[in-house]
């Protein structure tokens, strides 16, 4: 028996050089891995939380509007897995994540209208999905502990949307909800660096 840590080194490389991904349906979101062995069999949990900040400051150009998007999504994977060796330094394993994340996106906006008034306006979205996703997980031994990872998954995810718009100078609250369903596949778009213990 024995545990594996990882983490995803295209993520690390993506942040070194301030180009994060934030198509998570193409670039596997998981930064952090943890896997539990007993012979074949594995058990795993993936994790990572991504936070970007957008403010364009007010200009003539945009008509003297300041705005400022802050979006927060955090992903989970908890998996099971069946693994067999196909050669000395490879192996392969086969198994089913459930899946689920969350994304929080604020958008606000401040301007001065025509009376001379200071309007803020807030849009606030609410997204929470979960799903199971297929996976073939391939796995290369540069030694006894140490080894690089990717895999090739099918997800099916279902997820709930509620978006909420206020405005300072109105008590009325727009309220909208939605429900998206998606299928895909997710190419191998992660390299764990993985350590066994």
């Amino acid at each position: 028996n024995y545990v594996e840590i990882g983490i995803n080194t295209l993520r690390i490389v993506s942040v070194l050089i301030d180009d994060r991904p934030t198509d998570f349906d193409v670039w596997n979101p998981y930064m952090f891995t943890f896997e539990g062995h007993a012979k074949h069999i594995s058990l795993r949990v993936g994790f990572s939380q991504n936070r970007e900040e957008i403010s364009e400051l007010p200009t003539p150009a945009n008509g003297k509007v300041f705005t400022k998007n802050d979006t927060l999504r955090t992903d989970w994977r908890f998996g099971l897995g069946y693994g067999f060796a196909l050669h000395k330094r490879w192996t392969v394993k086969l198994g089913a994540d459930f899946i689920m994340y969350r994304e929080l996106q604020s958008m606000n906006t401040e301007y001065i209208n025509e009376d001379n008034e200071r309007v803020t306006t807030t849009r606030e979205m609410d997204t929470k999905a979960n799903g199971v996703a297929p996976f073939i997980h391939f796995q290369y031994y540069i030694t006894p502990r140490i080894s690089l990872g990717t895999e090739l998954s099918y997800r099916i995810t279902s997820a709930k949307t509620s978006d909420v718009d206020t405005n300072n100078l109105s008590e009325q609250t727009f309220e909208r909800s939605f429900e998206t369903k998606k299928n895909f596949v997710m190419a191998p778009t992660a390299l764990y660096l993985c350590a066994r213990f």
